[in-house]
C-alpha cells in the first residue's frame, strides 16, 4: 500500500530562509514529492510536522491544519482504489491523488489502452482487438512503457512518424496506428472529461497534427474479369471453393469472409440474411437472389451456413478442430486459404493482378457507379450508413431502405448476367 509523509529540503530554500514543505508519495520502492502551499523555516519543522510552541512557528497550527487536510485527502483516494492501486506506477497514482476526480482516471496512454482491450475482449471485438494491440506496440517502442496523454505533443508525433518511416513502414501503417492513438485521445477525454470546469485529459495534438494517407492501389477487377472467374473450368477444388467464395461475396454486397465463415441457419431466414457486420457493428439485411443461394446451398454446413466451419464446438472466437482438410480452425486460416487460391486463379487466368477477397468489395461499389446506382443507394449496400440511424423525413423508413438496396443489388447481378 502507497504511504505518505512530509518532508522538506534544506537545499531548496528561499531568500528568507523558509522550505515548501512536499508530500512525499512512496509506492513500490519508489518516491515522488508533491509541492503543497506550506513554508517553514528548517527549524521549525520535525517529525512531518510545523513545530508549535513559544519556540516554534507562530502560524503551526494553521499550517498543519492544511498538511493534515492534504493528508486525509490523499489517503482517502489511496483507500478507494483498494487492489487497483497495486497496478499503478508511482506517476499514475501521483497524477490520480492531486487530481479532481472521484474515480480513478487513467491518464498513462499505454495503461488506458490495455483498459479498453480489455473491454474490447470481453465483448469480442475481434477486428479492433489486433491493430489495438499493434498500435500500443508501436507506441512503447517509441514513446516507452509509460507515457502520459499530456506528454504526447505535436512534435513527440512528427518525430513517431519520422522514427517508423525510417524503420522502412508504410505511410498508411503510420497513419494507422496515429488513428488509434486519436482514438484513444477520444475515448478518455469522453470518458474522463465530464466535468467541464475540471477536464482530465487537457492535451490533444490532433487539433494541429494532420494524418496523411497515400492513396491505395486500386482493387477493382473489369467487368469482364469477375466473368472469366465466374465462369472458368479450375483445376484443384480449393482453387473452385475460393471462386465460389469471391462470387458469393460479389453477389452479397461485398459481404467479408469473417463475416461468412461464422454465418449460421439462424443468419437466414425468409430468404434473408441478418447479421451484425464483425468490424463494424453494421446490422446487415440482404436479400439472398437465386445466385448467391445457389452458392450457399453448394457449401451448405451442418451447423454453420457454410460447412468450411462445421465443428459443434466452433463459436466466435474460440478456434475449433479440424476435420477435413477443407476445415478451417478459424476464420483467419479460412480468409487465408480464400487469398492464396484466389492468387492462384488470378495467375491461371493471366489476370496480372493480386488477387484478394478485398477485391469484391471494391469492384462491387465501382460497378455499381459505372452502371448508374446512386452513391446514397451503393453505401447503403455497402453498410456506410445505418437506415435504422439515418431515418428521413420523407417517411422512407428502414424497410423502404432496404428495398432500395436489394433493388441495387438485383440490377448489379443482371448486369453481370448480361455478358
Amino acid at each position: 500500500m502507497a504511504t505518505i509523509k512530509f518532508v522538506i529540503f534544506k537545499g531548496k530554500q528561499k531568500e528568507n530562509g523558509e522550505c515548501r514543505v512536499y508530500c512525499q508519495l512512496a509506492h513500490k520502492r519508489q518516491t515522488s514529492c508533491i509541492p503543497t502551499n506550506v513554508y517553514v523555516q528548517p527549524e521549525h519543522f520535525s517529525a512531518t510536522r510545523v513545530v508549535s510552541g513559544r519556540n516554534g512557528d507562530k502560524n503551526a497550527i494553521t499550517k498543519n491544519t492544511i498538511l493534515n487536510n492534504l493528508e486525509n485527502l490523499y489517503l482517502d483516494k489511496i483507500y478507494k482504489l483498494g487492489d487497483k492501486a497495486n497496478s499503478l506506477d508511482i506517476k499514475t497514482l501521483r497524477k490520480y491523488v492531486e487530481s479532481n476526480a472521484k474515480d480513478l482516471c487513467l491518464t498513462d496512454f499505454c495503461r488506458y489502452t490495455e483498459k479498453r482491450l480489455s473491454e474490447l475482449k470481453k465483448i469480442n471485438k475481434t477486428g479492433t482487438i489486433t491493430p489495438l494491440t499493434t498500435c500500443l506496440q508501436r507506441v512503447r517502442e517509441f514513446f516507452g512503457e509509460s507515457v502520459d496523454f499530456a506528454d504526447i505533443s505535436v512534435k513527440r508525433l512528427n518525430d513517431f512518424v519520422s522514427y517508423y518511416q525510417n524503420k522502412g513502414y508504410k505511410k498508411n501503417s503510420i497513419a494507422s496506428y496515429l488513428t488509434y492513438i486519436r482514438t484513444m485521445f477520444n475515448d478518455a477525454i469522453d470518458e474522463y472529461n465530464t466535468d467541464i470546469a475540471h477536464p482530465v485529459i487537457t492535451n490533444y495534438p490532433f487539433r494541429r497534427f494532420k494524418i496523411e494517407r497515400e492513396i491505395t492501389a486500386n482493387r477493382n477487377l473489369a467487368v469482364k474479369n469477375i466473368i472469366k472467374i465466374r465462369d472458368a473450368e479450375l483445376p484443384t477444388y480449393k482453387m473452385q471453393c475460393a471462386r465460389d467464395i469471391f462470387m458469393l461475396q460479389i453477389y452479397l454486397m461485398g459481404i467479408n469472409t469473417k463475416d461468412i465463415f461464422y454465418l449460421t441457419k439462424n443468419n437466414l431466414s425468409d430468404g434473408r440474411l441478418k447479421f451484425d457486420r464483425h468490424k463494424t457493428g453494421h446490422k446487415y439485411n440482404i436479400k439472398v437472389e437465386p445466385e448467391a443461394m445457389s452458392i450457399l446451398e453448394k457449401h451448405k454446413g451442418e451447423k454453420y451456413l457454410l460447412w468450411f466451419g462445421d465443428n459443434s464446438g466452433a463459436t466466435l472466437g474460440r478456434k475449433h478442430t479440424r476435420e477435413t482438410e477443407n476445415q478451417y480452425s478459424d476464420c483467419r486460416s479460412f480468409n487465408k486459404m480464400i487469398n492464396q487460391q484466389l492468387r492462384k486463379i488470378a495467375e491461371y487466368l493471366e489476370l496480372n493482378s493480386n488477387l484478394t477477397s478485398y477485391y469484391s468489395r471494391h469492384s462491387f461499389a465501382t460497378i455499381m457507379r459505372e452502371i448508374g446506382i446512386s452513391k446514397d443507394d451503393i453505401s447503403l449496400c455497402l453498410g456506410h450508413k445505418d437506415p435504422e440511424q439515418n431515418l428521413q423525413v420523407s417517411n422512407i423508413y428502414i424497410n423502404e431502405d432496404f428495398v432500395r438496396a436489394d433493388n441495387a443489388n438485383r440490377m448489379f447481378i443482371d448486369y453481370l448476367n448480361s455478358f
